[in-house]
């Protein structure tokens, strides 16, 4: 996207000209557009959340893939490519974008891709998974990864505009408000995907669940195509992809408050070790019905409907500290209560482990909704604007190698049982709680936003459109 020509012939002196008076109402130098960009952002990060009830990581993603193989490690992978995808081209697109003031076109041209092979996987799983599963597991998996990696190409632009559109005061609350209505509508699509799975035969469900999903997240990237974007107030000179990649290592070292929370972001990632077998342990181990996902879904996304509410408030009244330190808190407690519940379970108090169970997912969905308020927002707080783009791609990309940790849970569980992996994500989540009680608060020290006049039009200076979530919730439009 190429910036607004400039003349050639340099201007004759004037006097400059006086600021324009401020309509009724609106304080002086308040962006007209910011009502209108905070409900379209939020119908975007809202739509997404609400598809991701039928297309979530956790349940719905490793309970079809076990349909198609027995390999614990593919049903791991599966789970995590979501969040592998996610990660992995960030750092790419953001050498790619840094110099752009402009994001959004890269955002909607990318979700329409995304949305397309989401109906591409429904026809897979359609035609093939019922009769010929070997061949559906093939052409299914080539399709999801391009697809996750999809999801991940949007991570870094969406983010950022979101950065120049709204004013860190309110950003707590944009995203505690996608999580909340998506919540909401998440957690009434968990009965929904419950009844389509037991209800529906097989493999007809899960391509139900996948058009729903092209649904929702099609009505994502609508209402994120009528947002009008922020130009980015400071951007960094075109380079090439080594020298971005050789200048990393430097921009790391020299924010040091940045490379404090992704410590802590790391410890929280343990908790990819046992997510997708939360799931299956419940229902080889501990007597759950195919049903029960649905009820799992609906924790998890009442989870992260309590955790995003909390965190919004918390974020934009105080800062972003506290809210790290509970989504970490909670990414500890989803195994530990996973272990007590199994130790329950063996001593003999099946029903009280079964009725208790949801509580995992609850604590699973509150890390997932106050971790992406809090680190997302903590991440945008210490980073220069001109470098915003690079420690966002970098923050996500950093966190790739652990999104394989599902995979490596898989065999883990194959050699040691579930609860020794539960155990392993509990005691690193208790580091990390430990580690986030010593982050600083960098919003204390931060020069307010100052919130500029709005493109001409919806699509930018050209006129093209602008506009997530992990499970890595990853945010809007994804």
């Amino acid at each position: 996207m190429s910036e607004p020509a400039v003349s050639r012939e340099a201007p004759a002196p004037s006097l400059p000209a006086p600021p324009a008076a401020a309509p009724p109402g609106r304080p002086a130098g308040a962006n007209p557009y910011l009502r209108r960009n905070l409900t379209l952002l939020t119908l975007d990060g809202a739509f997404f959340m609400a598809g991701s009830a039928f297309y979530d990581s956790g349940t719905v993603l490793p309970t079809l893939v076990s349909t198609l193989t027995s390999s614990k490690a593919l049903i791991g992978l599966a789970a995590a490519m979501r969040t592998i995808g996610w990660f992995l081209p960030q750092l790419i697109v953001a050498s790619l974008t840094e110099h752009l003031r402009y994001k959004g076109r890269l955002v909607v041209v990318n979700s329409l891709v995304h949305r397309a092979l989401l109906l591409v996987m429904a026809a897979v799983i359609y035609f093939h998974a019922g009769t010929r599963p070997g061949l559906a597991l093939a052409l299914f998996f080539p399709v999801f990864v391009v697809s996750c990696i999809s999801e991940g190409v949007n991570g870094v632009p969406w983010t950022d505009v979101v950065a120049n559109t709204i004013p860190p005061d309110r950003r707590g609350r944009l995203f505690a408000n996608q999580q909340i209505l998506g919540g909401l509508w998440a957690f009434g699509n968990g009965f929904l995907v419950r009844l389509i799975l037991n209800d529906a035969p097989y493999p007809d469900a899960y391509a139900i669940l996948f058009l729903c999903t092209f649904v929702a997240f099609s009505l994502s990237v609508l209402s994120f195509m009528g947002v009008r974007e922020q130009p980015v107030s400071e951007v960094g000179g075109r380079r090439s992809l080594l020298d971005y990649l050789g200048s990393l290592p430097a921009a790391w070292k020299g924010n040091r408050d940045f490379a404090r929370v992704m410590v802590v972001r790391f410890c929280l990632a343990f908790l990819f070790l046992s997510v997708p077998f939360f799931v299956l342990h419940s229902r080889e181990n501990l007597g759950a019905d195919i049903g029960t996902v649905g009820l799992f879904v609906s924790a998890q996304m009442l989870g992260s409907l309590v955790g995003s509410a909390v965190a919004g408030r918390i974020s934009d009244r105080t800062g972003n500290r506290v809210v790290v330190i509970l989504a970490v808190a909670a990414s500890f407690l989803a195994p530990a209560v996973a272990v007590l519940l199994t130790a329950a379970h063996s001593a003999g108090a099946t029903a009280l482990a079964m009725a208790v169970f949801p509580a995992v997912y609850f604590f699973v969905g509150w890390t997932f909704g106050a971790g992406y308020i809090g680190f997302t927002n903590y991440v945008i707080d210490v980073s220069p604007a001109a470098q915003r783009a690079t420690f966002i791609g970098l923050s996500n990309t950093l966190m790739a190698p652990f999104a394989f940790l599902a995979a490596a849970g898989g065999l883990l569980a194959t050699l040691a049982g579930y609860p020794a992996v539960f155990l392993i994500s509990a005691f690193v989540g208790a580091i990390g709680v430990a580690l986030a009680f010593r982050l600083p608060e960098p919003r204390r020290r931060q020069v307010p936003l100052r919130s500029e006049p709005a493109g001409e039009n919806d699509w930018g200076p050209e006129g093209v459109g602008v506009a997530p979530p992990k499970e890595t919730s990853p945010g809007g439009a994804g």
